[in-house]
């Protein structure tokens, strides 16, 4: 029996150690929501002044700015040795070759005569400001399954060439949007709508009619097309517009879903007040609340050579903390001489991904706006578990495509755990088992 001391003792210890644990709770809560109002942008600016993790390579600004005085050969040289050191380290099943085909897109094909579970062959394509090199930690694991594999550069990416952009047609006049206090906007004149697609049909030509050749150079039938991000978008509109070239279609981490109000499909009226709504992606008054600064989307990576020694040192930090979960140096040397090198980043690319796109990274012309256009055998959406992306306006499109009835077998979204919007880099394992179950031709894997 405790005695009447000992319990008031034992009860005033109690009601302390709950205000105690009440107080942590409050302040754990309190510093749980002030973490999750950090814009994206704080974030990759802590990031980059402060990168952490077991492969955190230092390296000098100074020694990196002054050795990349260079001109664009020695660049491309410098992409050449680092792909063959990525690659000298991919061990496969069967043959892996790489080639630039008709000197123009550089590209590897991994060729398994002994897979069974996807006979169609399959092109992986990366998003923007990368290569085929993205995917160097999927190839192993793919190829054991799918008997032809395929990986490209991009037009004017990585190691292809940089062909010169041709615009036959004037240039639209811009849709300009005008904000009123925080959640409202109106246009003070309508656009030719048609005349803004047809230069958006042009931006992406740039790459779709140059990919639909590479096909038919490689002699190939229908074809499996997974793509990242940016190359999600375009492996999309690359299905649109020709529907015969494409058996099934995954977007990874796709760029361009949501509908938006810079969409050219809208149809607002002038002069006319609209409220924005900052939460639904599938409405055509969604925006984000940040725009980035006019100058910084015009000049992207070339604002790190401006900066001298300090850009260079902010771009490796920017990679190593980007790709913290890749063990491999040669891949992040890689990245820094796409995204620094001189001619990395061609003045082509950031042009096209300026008419594409807004200044809030929406597309132009969404995906969500073209869903009656796409036709192909099955559908999937898969997002990284801590994506930047907008995983909401994925589910939404796979809602909404389900719901078009006969245009597929099936629309499927997934989530690969543990990994980012790199989900492929920092989770392969589980990337590649749900891109070959997606793939696969058999009931079950082997």
């Amino acid at each position: 029996m405790y005695t009447e001391d000992l319990r008031k003792q034992i009860m005033s210890i109690y009601k302390h150690c709950k205000w105690i644990r009440a107080f942590h709770a409050s302040r754990f809560s309190l510093e749980e929501k002030r973490h999750q109002k950090k814009s994206l942008q704080r974030k990759i600016l802590e990031r980059i002044l402060r990168p952490k993790g077991e492969n955190t390579v230092r390296k000098s600004g100074f020694k990196l700015w002054s050795s990349h005085l260079n001109n664009s050969k020695k660049t491309y040289e410098r992409l050449e040795e680092l792909q063959k050191r990525i690659m000298d380290q991919v061990h496969v099943e069967g043959l892996k070759k790489n080639d630039k085909l008709f000197n123009e897109l550089n590209q590897w094909h991994f060729q398994n005569e002994k897979a069974s579970t996807v006979l169609t062959p399959t092109l992986l394509i990366h998003g923007y400001a990368a290569s085929s090199m993205s995917y160097f930690r999927n190839y192993p694991g793919l190829s054991k399954h799918i008997r032809d594999l395929y990986s490209i550069d991009l037009p004017a990416s990585g190691l292809s060439s940089i062909p010169s952009l041709e615009i036959n047609a004037t240039t639209p006049l811009p849709l300009d949007i005008k904000f009123i206090g925080k959640n409202k906007f109106k246009i003070p004149y309508t656009i030719n709508a048609n005349h803004h697609k047809f230069v958006i049909q042009m931006f992406e030509d740039f790459y779709l009619d140059r990919i639909e050749q590479w096909r038919i150079d490689n002699k190939l039938g229908k074809m499996n097309i997974v793509g990242h991000s940016f190359g999600a978008y375009l492996s999309f509109k690359y299905a649109v517009k020709y529907p015969n070239s494409v058996e099934k279609l995954c977007l990874v981490s796709p760029l361009g879903v949501e509908r938006n109000i810079w969409s050219v499909n809208n149809n607002f009226r002038s002069n006319s007040p609209y409220t924005i709504d900052f939460e639904n992606p599938s409405s055509k008054f969604y925006s984000k609340r940040n725009i980035i600064p006019r100058y910084l989307f015009q000049q992207q990576f070339q604002i790190l050579r401006m900066m001298g020694p300090l850009g260079a040192k902010l771009c490796w930090n920017y990679i190593l903390a980007a790709y913290s979960r890749v063990p491999s140096l040669a891949y992040k040397e890689y990245i820094f001489e796409l995204f620094y090198g001189k001619g990395g980043i061609p003045a082509v690319t950031t042009e096209i991904f300026e008419g594409l796109f807004s200044r809030s990274i929406l597309a132009r012309d969404p995906l969500m706006d073209s869903l009656n256009s796409l036709n192909v055998r099955k559908l999937l959406v898969v997002y990284g578990q801590y994506d930047w992306m907008n995983k909401n306006a994925g589910m939404l499109m796979v809602k909404e495509l389900n719901n078009l009835g006969d245009h597929f077998e099936k629309a499927t979204y997934t989530e690969i755990p543990f990994s980012g919007h790199n989900l492929f880099l920092d989770n392969p394992e589980s990337f590649n088992q749900s891109i070959v179950s997606f793939l696969s031709e058999e009931p079950e894997l082997r």
